[in-house]
């Protein structure tokens, strides 16, 4: 049987929504919304320049030529570099000394799990060098493929240890002869493994697939996860809920993530009610109140898991709340809510899209200062605490 593919490689790539814009974005601007070049330009350059630090494609994803938005408005909107920005404030690494563990996807997997916190499954991990304790370490592709063939258990999920947006992520739905078997088509199996084997230096982890709630996919029809992204902040000593948006993966894409073609964005309201759906970006935008394809009521209707989602993401926050702000991954899955990931550099730009408002606005902005009035005050005490040490060693 000769190989197929669907796709130039089996892992997923990714979207760089920065380069995405183009001369012709402002040409289409200009003509169908009837905003001249000169304001377009004049926006994208003060919007850089501003807080938010938006990139020109950003300013076109975001739909920020609107006449209906003020200049207040515009100016709320975070890009990639804001938002890191915005990060940096509210979870500083002289307060945290933790972003490398909280990235990084099996040791923090691992750690929820030693909590008892439902999360995914890990069958086996790839890394040249870095140690696994106990867990099935592959170090080569003739050893992934070798794991493959003959111990992983189907569906499985494979994805970096490192990384973003699903970009290396794959789900094998099974291994026939010298082949693997995708939602897409096939590819052969030496092929995947090299794949997989080059796709990160640190690291490639892979999990159980994790089976989608029932009621979860009548709404999305498809097998691809769907996950709630929940932000909790850390202004009072104890974790509170910021925000949340639901991930709905189109029915052809084998992860949540909006950038893939035909992918949902949903905001959901602190009652857990879907309140909009976003598809697409730009002059693409689509606000739908049904599901294109399942044809699903989604909008005004209760979201499955949600207070269940909504507690493990403060529970987990709660364990180490020295941290101002966390962005997690929780999957709307068969049996109950999941963890699948913790996102130390959360992006903001997905409130963005799916409520359609900049988050910098004036109620997050109350929280913030608050966040960041509370790592001040760590800062100081440990520095206090420092004092006092250099004091009683001169005394020895």
């Amino acid at each position: 049987m000769t190989a197929q593919t669907a796709t130039p490689q089996a892992l997923t790539g990714t979207h760089d929504h920065v380069a995405g814009a183009s001369q012709s974005a402002m040409v289409e601007v200009s003509r169908k919304a009837k905003v001249s070049p000169l304001k377009q330009f004049t926006e994208i350059w003060r919007l850089g320049r501003a807080e938010g630090r938006l990139a020109v494609g950003e300013y076109y994803e975001f739909q920020l030529w609107r006449p209906d938005l003020t200049w207040a408005q515009k100016k709320e909107y975070v890009g990639d570099r804001g938002s890191f920005a915005l990060n940096m404030r509210l979870a500083p690494p002289a307060v945290t000394h933790m972003r490398g563990f909280l990235g990084d996807k099996l040791a923090f997997t691992t750690y929820a799990a030693g909590l008892g916190l439902p999360t995914t499954r890990v069958q086996a991990a790839f890394s040249p060098s870095r140690g696994f304790g106990a867990l099935k370490t592959l170090r080569s592709a003739a050893e992934v493929e070798g794991f493959l063939r003959t111990e992983a258990r189907f569906p499985l999920f494979g994805k970096p240890i490192r990384g973003q947006q699903a970009k290396g992520s794959v789900r094998i739905e099974g291994v026939e002869g010298d082949e693997a078997i995708l939602p897409r088509g096939r590819i052969a199996l030496s092929r995947l493994a090299a794949e997989i084997a080059g796709n990160d230096e640190e690291g490639y982890v892979f999990q159980d697939a994790v089976a989608v709630a029932p009621e979860v996919k009548a709404m999305t029809g498809t097998d691809a996860v769907s996950t709630l992204r929940v932000v909790t902040v850390n202004r009072t000593g104890t974790p509170e809920l910021l925000y949340s948006c639901w991930k709905l993966p189109s029915p052809t894409a084998v992860s949540d993530n909006f950038w893939q073609e035909g992918s949902l964005i949903a905001a959901v309201d602190a009652g857990g009610i879907v309140r909009k759906v976003r598809l697409g970006t730009g002059l693409a935008t689509q606000w739908v109140e049904r599901h294109p394809v399942t044809g699903a009521a989604l909008v005004g209707q209760p979201l499955p898991q949600y207070r269940a989602a909504v507690d493990l993401a403060l529970s987990l926050h709660a364990s180490l709340p020295v941290n101002g702000v966390l962005g997690w991954d929780i999957a709307l899955a068969e049996g109950g809510a999941r963890l699948i990931e913790c996102n130390e550099n959360t992006g903001h730009m997905l409130y963005q899209l799916s409520h359609d408002r900049g988050a910098l606005n004036p109620d997050f902005r109350a929280v913030f200062t608050e966040v960041e009035a509370r790592n001040a005050a760590i800062l100081a005490g440990r520095g206090k605490a420092y004092k006092s040490y250099l004091k009683d060693q001169a005394r020895v």
